[in-house]
């Protein structure tokens, strides 16, 4: 696990990001380790010279006792190609060299598309908010293999489309940029895969807050993406090193109207404030939560039978002072936490 820790002089926009990756590698590292493997957590000082991160990379691609290789995302940029040239393949588990890994995206990605996968079996519209981005192409292209023709939204595009979508999947880790005027209470489930750790230890998602009760499904943040990611990580070590035939895990979706279903209950709900009979279950009632309470009217048509929901993800710990930067020495393994 190898990740990078930034200057005081960096931009507070780098330094979030950097803080970000590690609460995630620590994650790491204790999931892995919780599976009895060994994690050797890398910090990286500002100043790592190209040289020795590659020779890094070297060491850990052709040491056979060394399973699997992260590097933590974003590597400084005039790294980023050492990780192409000097990652094994083979040991890449978060599929950083995209084709050329074993695996079809990173595995936020995966996850990402293993969350929606019981929300869209009836090919619905599903909108990628940063698309272009190194989670959201992985995404895009999970949905692609899978016969999804999904909406790509990124810099420059108009947010409003969102409102269009029947799903939507937001990876750009700006926080709050997904308001109440784009979430709408048609919309299935939204996947909230922004991780944004803020200065008074709180951490922010790509949804605003004020826009949490109106879709009829939400992943929370944290808790949500985040355990699916280490989730995605912890299956691909354990089918790589101790069962071939491990069962995937899989997501039950939440109960949710679709686009008809929601159209019907609407009409409906009007209807009966227009004569002053007694409201049943309204689209926004059923938007308030994150799991719907029941059916709507019965002359709407029946929304699937609910389930439970799936048992709590556990939280990422709490944020704790990062330990000094260590570089290994050259040739070593590095330091294991």
């Amino acid at each position: 696990m190898i990740r990078f820790t930034p200057r005081d002089t960096d931009p507070p926009e780098w330094r979030v990001r950097l803080e970000a990756s590690r609460i995630s590698a620590e994650q790491k590292v204790k999931s892995f380790e919780h599976l009895g493997f060994q994690a050797d957590h890398v910090v990286l000082p500002p100043h790592v010279s190209r040289e020795q991160f590659a020779e890094l990379l070297d060491n850990y691609s052709t040491d056979p006792d060394t399973r699997a290789i992260i590097v933590q995302f974003p590597p400084p940029a005039a790294l980023r190609a050492h990780v192409a040239h000097h990652l094994d393949p083979a040991k890449d588990l978060d599929a950083l060299l995209k084709d050329r890994s074993p695996y079809p995206a990173c595995a936020t990605a995966e996850g990402i598309y293993r969350v929606a996968e019981p929300f869209a079996t009836d090919n619905p519209r599903i909108a990628v908010v940063g698309s272009k981005g190194f989670v959201g192409q992985g995404v895009m292209s999970m949905l692609h293999a899978n016969g999804h023709d999904p909406m790509a939204l990124d810099y420059g595009d108009k947010l409003e489309h969102v409102r269009d979508a029947d799903i939507v999947i937001s990876v750009t880790g700006n926080p709050g940029i997904l308001t109440p005027d784009h979430i709408q209470p048609h919309h299935r489930v939204v996947i909230d895969s922004g991780f944004v750790p803020q200065a008074d230890g709180s951490v922010r998602g790509d949804v605003r807050p004020e826009a949490y009760g109106i879709p009829q499904n939400l992943t929370p943040v944290p808790g949500g993406i985040g355990p699916v990611e280490m989730a995605t990580l912890m299956e691909r070590i354990i089918r790589q090193e101790v069962d071939p035939n491990v069962t995937p895990w899989k997501v039950t979706a939440g109960p949710y109207l679709d686009r008809a279903q929601f159209t019907a209950a609407t009409a409906t709900s009007a209807h009966q404030r227009t004569t002053m009979t007694t409201p049943a279950a309204t689209p926004q009632a059923i938007a308030s939560a994150n799991w719907l309470p029941g059916a709507p009217n019965p002359a709407a048509a029946t929304p699937p039978t609910p389930t439970a929901p799936p048992a709590t993800n556990p939280r990422l710990p709490r944020q704790h002072s990062a330990p000094p930067p260590q570089l290994p020495p050259r040739g070593s393994d590095g330091p294991t936490l």
